[in-house]
């Protein structure tokens, strides 16, 4: 019970991280094409397992594929987003002969992002703030507090889904750095409480 605990407190401090600018005074769009290429990686899990086999998509702002790369490393992917791309981007995996092949997706909200799984939870993230208007910040900051109360009500943690902490992430996917994304709107927004019961004031940096 404390282990699931923990895990949905680091699941929702990344959605903290997510919403909250390290500068209130940054000014700049966020409809900004990227200035710069941009390496992103990670694991691809659906709910059987690893996805070993398939193609993973990355599709802009807009919906247009700017990557698109076989799934043959393992269920580890590494790709580089070309400089102009809008984000935020969607990471989708299609899984070819496995149990499933229900694809998997995850959102990244900013080019300086290095890190993303791609999971099942991270899934839901991006098909709950679809389903709540589009992905702006603060619909996956709520889509990613309903994927934390998912993930418990369902006796799971972020070690069965994977919880992000890194720059620009959506929750459900590891993450590695400390560096809060910016919303949609260009500008700092503050923490917001998911549904873990864990007040998420005063956690943001």
């Amino acid at each position: 019970m404390e282990k699931n605990k923990s895990v949905a407190s680091a699941l929702a401090l990344s959605v903290t991280l997510l919403v909250s600018g390290c500068n209130s005074n940054n000014s700049s769009s966020a409809n900004a094409p990227a200035a710069f290429n941009a390496k992103l990686s990670g694991s691809i899990l659906d709910q059987t397992g690893p996805v070993t086999q398939g193609r993973l998509e990355v599709s802009d702002k807009n919906g247009q594929v700017v990557v698109k790369t076989p799934i043959n490393n393992g269920n580890h992917y590494s790709v580089t987003i070309p400089a102009g791309t809008v984000y935020p981007i969607v990471l989708t995996a299609y899984p070819e002969g496995g149990i499933s092949n229900a694809p998997v997706k995850a959102v990244v909200t900013s080019p300086i992002a290095e890190t993303q799984d791609i999971t099942s939870v991270s899934t839901i993230v991006v098909d709950s703030a679809m389903g709540l208007g589009g992905l702006t910040a603060e619909n996956i900051a709520r889509a990613s507090g309903g994927a934390i109360g998912l993930r418990q009500s369902s006796g799971g943690g972020a070690a069965a889904g994977g919880g992000g902490a890194g720059p620009g992430q959506s929750g459900g996917g590891v993450g590695r750095g400390g560096h809060g994304g910016h919303g949609m709107d260009g500008k700092a927004h503050e923490g917001m409480s998911g549904d873990s019961g864990q007040d998420m004031e005063g956690m943001s940096h």
